[in-house]
């Protein structure tokens, strides 16, 4: 199954569309849990007796896991059913030399692939179970994730929580694996990899009873900005450099740039007489110079991850905007 097929036919009907923030007004007897990693946060405030404010944000940027090795340790491991070990094309996909992000993304490609989302699977959902017969609910797919990750040298753990439908609300899973550099990173194989969404609510342990979930507001802007590898969204790992330097004489005037990128964000810069951009998410930026309050330059620049990109602004003026 593709983007939308996540673990119920409840989402099929309405597909999920993603909001990078999000308040609920949860009401239940199960409080949900305060939680921060990589990409995703949420902060729970008591309201009352078993009701609760849930605020939750999602940054989809670049991960920025560091570029070393990993390989698997004992330590790392541990969880791992007893003599469980990774399927033969998935260890030869695993390169000693390549870092850990690429890693972890081919062990959750390779699930992605191997495992279909089967809401109505009666079987046992245990990764090894789940594997065999190469189907399984939203919790055997976590579940069969992490066993691999850990035998691939990988810190990795299931996350038992709700997601919130436009129709309604079901229990769901996910995971979370822990990258050098970058901790502990969210990711919801039956959507994409290293994706998550504000829709995601976190508890402590699996929701037996489903509380009563109200939304307070939530922001609509889609998966802009995401690249998409092999039909599945890919939260990148590295962003794109850009390189802003004025040249000519000295007006004696600030020059500013400003960028505009795929998701809204805006990020500015004085050129002074060099401006840099670090670390911006692949997609398409729009770039406007000014000098005072003159535009001197306005251009679209399509970045790619780990891409650095450099170029000189000549200072002179251009005509006032109309």
């Amino acid at each position: 199954m593709k983007l939308w097929a996540l673990c119920t036919v409840l989402m099929v009907a309405t597909p999920l569309a993603a909001a990078r923030e999000a308040t609920y007004l949860v009401k239940g007897p199960v409080q949900p849990q305060s939680r921060a990693v990589n990409g995703y946060a949420q902060s729970v405030v008591p309201t009352g007796r078993n009701h609760f404010r849930v605020q939750v944000a999602t940054d989809m940027g670049p991960i920025g896991a560091r570029a070393e090795t990993a390989g698997p340790t004992s330590e790392r491991a541990e969880g791992v059913p007893k003599g469980f070990e990774l399927p033969r094309r998935l260890a030869a996909a695993l390169r000693p030399d390549d870092g850990p992000w690429t890693r972890a993304t081919e062990v959750l490609r390779w699930v992605m692939r191997a495992v279909r989302v089967d809401a109505d699977d009666p079987s046992p959902q245990d990764a090894v179970s789940v594997l065999a017969r190469g189907r399984g609910r939203c919790s055997g797919l976590a579940n069969a994730a992490v066993a691999l990750l850990r035998r691939a040298g990988f810190p990795a753990r299931t996350v038992s929580g709700l997601l919130v439908g436009n129709d309604g609300v079901i229990a769901h899973r996910w995971l979370e694996c822990r990258l050098p550099g970058a901790g502990w990173v969210p990711t919801d194989p039956t959507l994409g990899i290293w994706v998550i969404t504000p829709r995601h609510l976190v508890f402590s342990g699996p929701v037996g009873r489903i509380p009563d979930v109200r939304v307070e507001k939530r922001s609509e802007d889609g998966f802009e900005g995401v690249p998409t590898v092999v039909g599945w969204l890919e939260r990148p790992n590295v962003g794109a450099d850009l390189i802003c330097r004025a040249i000519g004489k000295d007006p004696g005037g600030q020059v500013v740039a400003e960028l505009r990128g795929p998701e809204g964000e805006v990020r500015r810069a004085m050129l002074r007489p060099e401006g840099k951009f670090m670390n911006l998410r692949p997609g398409v930026w729009h770039l406007t110079v000014r000098m005072g309050l003159r535009v001197i330059d306005r251009r679209s620049l399509k970045l790619e991850s780990g891409s650095i990109l450099s170029f000189a602004v000549p200072l002179k003026t251009a005509p006032e905007e109309g």
